[in-house]
């Protein structure tokens, strides 16, 4: 299979137009071990990894599953990650399978929470699902997809089979979950409906009989009850396969969310995907590629030392790629970066701006402290200017900084109204 050349640093600008070309890309007659040296980039366990190249190799096409429950109206760049490892298996050639947990929606999954989840009715599913595949549809070829809703078989299962199915399942292997002995433990509800998840989602892989199952890292032990269920069955069992959790555009380290404000909704303008992708931290830039970009095992170590050298230019190529995908036009993305460049990089400041040289890593807090004969500010009123997002960056990016920040070389700081600070980096 012809593959588009990555750029080398000189070619930098180019970066995103080559990925775009290979997201574009027909993939017939990509090998086993090209196919691998893909998704092992999007991979962060296999159970196992060795079953999954014999499964590859055996047979001409694999059925491979992931399962959505509704549970909000706006898919966004986290929901992504197990998705674009789907497109992959897709362009190959493989079978994908899309489950909608309308039924097991109604419970919501337990995995990672710490509270119940407000139980969800039959309306308010409906409603939210209605535009899952539309909002997908630039990522994943759904036409080519296979969509199933969970309703259908897990609204019919009667006590008889479930029954049957529990005495299988051993009680140690629900209760050594984290998140159910955290909740225990603190008094938290737990209530049977959520120690069931499990069992409905591993129905589902009986159901289905597909060769693989894809999900976040969160559904590990959801993924394994699945495969144990269908080897009790007498069946194959599935080869299961987690994605990392996409941390979240404001640095915090907390995965990306909408209840924490740090997300990226398909949903958006291309404007907003770009300027909100130009505003993530630098130590973001690869694990957005790895999971949204067709990347080579083999090409990581170049594409992190590109990142190291030119990191503003990388999240610019991102934020390109990114975009040329959401609205498949490479115009479009060249067109929001000289929008965003206009608006931003090259943004004239009609005020007195001085310099301020730190050592790198250095927390701008401290610097600001340090220069305060020019600032004319006590260490109380710098913290409530930090405390109240009086204290941002607005070129390159516009981020309102918090008392714990460094800032990058070349950027522009602005404190309070009036001062304007350009930070170089020794």
């Amino acid at each position: 299979m012809e593959l588009h050349r990555l750029p080398s640093g000189n070619e930098l600008h180019n970066l995103h137009r080559a990925l775009f070309e290979r997201f574009s890309s027909d993939w017939k007659g990509i090998t086993v071990h090209e196919l691998l040296d893909f998704i092992s980039v999007k991979i962060e366990q296999a159970l196992t990894f060795e079953e999954l190249s014999g499964r590859l190799a055996s047979k001409k096409k694999v059925s491979v599953k992931l399962g959505i429950d509704p549970t909000g109206p706006d898919v966004h760049m986290g929901h992504l990650v197990p998705i674009m490892l789907l497109r992959q298996f897709q362009k190959a050639g493989h079978v994908v399978h899309l489950i909608i947990g309308d039924f097991t929606a109604m419970i919501g999954d337990p995995s990672g929470r710490n509270t119940q989840r407000v139980a969800l009715t039959t309306t308010q599913i409906s409603a939210n699902k209605k535009t899952y595949l539309k909002q997908i549809a630039p990522y994943l070829d759904v036409k080519l997809i296979k969509v199933h809703h969970n309703a259908q078989w897990l609204s019919k299962l009667t006590a008889k089979r479930i029954l049957a199915d529990l005495q299988m399942i051993p009680v140690g292997s629900v209760l050594q979950r984290e998140d159910f002995r955290t909740r225990l433990d603190s008094g938290s509800p737990l209530s049977m409906a959520e120690l069931l998840y499990g069992y409905l989602q591993g129905t589902d892989s009986v159901e289905l009989a597909c060769d693989i199952e894809v999900g976040g890292r969160d559904q590990f032990l959801n993924l394994a009850l699945g495969r144990d269920m269908m080897r009790s069955h007498g069946m194959d069992p599935q080869v299961n396969i987690t994605t990392p959790v996409l941390e979240g555009t404001d640095g915090s380290g907390r995965k990306m969310s909408k209840s924490y404000g740090n997300y990226i909704a398909l949903s958006m303008r291309p404007d907003d995907i770009f300027g909100k992708l130009m505003s993530i931290p630098d130590t973001l830039i690869m694990q957005y590629l790895r999971a949204f970009a067709d990347i080579k095992k083999t090409e990581v170590p170049h594409l992190e030392e590109l990142t190291r050298q030119h990191p503003l230019e990388m999240k610019k190529q991102l934020a390109q790629f990114m975009v040329a995908v959401a609205t498949k036009k490479l115009k479009e993305a060249s067109a929001q970066r000289e929008k965003f460049e206009k608006k931003f990089s090259k943004k004239e400041f009609d005020v007195d701006m001085l310099t301020l040289s730190i050592a790198s890593e250095t927390i701008l807090f401290d610097a600001l402290k340090e220069e305060q004969g020019v600032t004319k500010l006590s260490n109380t009123e710098l913290r409530r200017l930090f405390d109240d997002g009086a204290i941002k960056i607005v070129s390159p990016i516009e981020k309102t900084l918090n008392i714990k920040d460094t800032a990058a070389d070349g950027c522009v700081i602005r404190v309070g109204k009036k001062m304007f600070f350009k930070i170089e980096v020794e």
